[in-house]
């Protein structure tokens, strides 16, 4: 891992080819997690990670959700014709 000599992520990698994500358990090992990524090329869970996804989940989304978005639209529907937005170039490559 990045010029240590033990070079276990390949090694398991290749042994274990159904891995398809690594979890560092422990609260030590999150500044290890970028090397991991780097020499595994998997996606590795760590306590910083886990955390952010954790508090994610339960976050409102501010372009969805409870913080009213919908209320600034004045509820009418533009209207629109397929390729109508588009200029006279790519209009004439549209395939109708």
């Amino acid at each position: 891992m990045l010029g240590h000599p033990d070079p276990f992520p390949g090694q398991t990698r290749k042994k274990h080819s159904s891995i398809r994500a690594i979890l560092l358990e422990c609260t030590e090992l999150p500044p290890y997690a970028d090397a991991l990524r780097l020499e595994t090329k998997l996606p590795v869970f760590d306590a910083i990670t886990n955390a952010d996804f954790f508090i994610s989940a339960r976050k409102d989304n501010p372009r969805f959700g409870f913080n009213n978005w919908q209320l600034g639209w004045d509820g009418l529907q533009d209207n629109y014709e397929f390729g109508s937005n588009l200029s006279a170039r790519r209009a004439s490559k549209l395939l109708s």
